[in-house]
């Protein structure tokens, strides 16, 4: 398998690297989970908020909560999505690195944390840290490769990463009715 590298030169993995995954990869990953997580961040509404509207899509898919960080939790509520908590990116990543931490809300400790819609360099650094000191897989649905990640989509540009985004939405959304 070829060898991806980060979109940021600067990122390295060290001993492991990000295993790149396609759409179906994913959503056999998410399927796999029983308490699974998804992290947003402040550029959650890139592209006109399409990234938003996947990750609320897959929320309720799983019933779900998601961890709204920096100011995303206002998006959440203009789409009527309620099943969040706000917390700050630092220290939602260093409960989760906490094996004695019950979960968001009683929903229970994550089994699979995915992020979407952070800066690089915090989503790097999340993926660094969950890597380092929790035994929790990780996944980047962000278009830019996360070196750090467990699971991470190659480095894609909008359109093919939206896109990705719908294909995993749509057999999350069939494989849970």
């Amino acid at each position: 398998m070829e060898r991806i590298t980060s979109w940021v030169k600067t990122h390295h993995a060290g001993s492991s690297q990000a295993r790149p995954i396609e759409p179906d990869t994913a959503v056999r990953i998410i399927s796999n989970a029983d308490k699974p997580t998804v992290i947003i961040g402040s550029r959650i509404m890139d592209l006109d908020g399409a990234p938003l509207d996947r990750t609320i899509r897959l929320a309720r898919a799983l019933d779900m909560p998601i961890v709204a960080t920096a100011h995303s939790g206002k998006f959440l509520i203009e789409r009527g999505f309620t099943n969040y908590v706000e917390m700050a990116v630092v220290e939602i990543t260093n409960v989760v690195t906490d094996n004695k931490w019950g979960g968001i809300e009683g929903y229970g400790r994550p089994d699979l944390v995915m992020v979407l819609g952070s800066h690089l360099d915090l989503m790097n650094a999340t993926f660094q840290s969950l890597k380092n000191f929790s035994n929790i897989p990780t996944m980047s649905m962000s278009r830019f490769f996360m070196v750090n990640a467990t699971y991470s989509f190659p480095n894609l540009n909008d359109d093919i990463w939206i896109q990705c985004l719908d294909d995993v939405c749509d057999k999350i959304e069939k494989s849970h009715l």
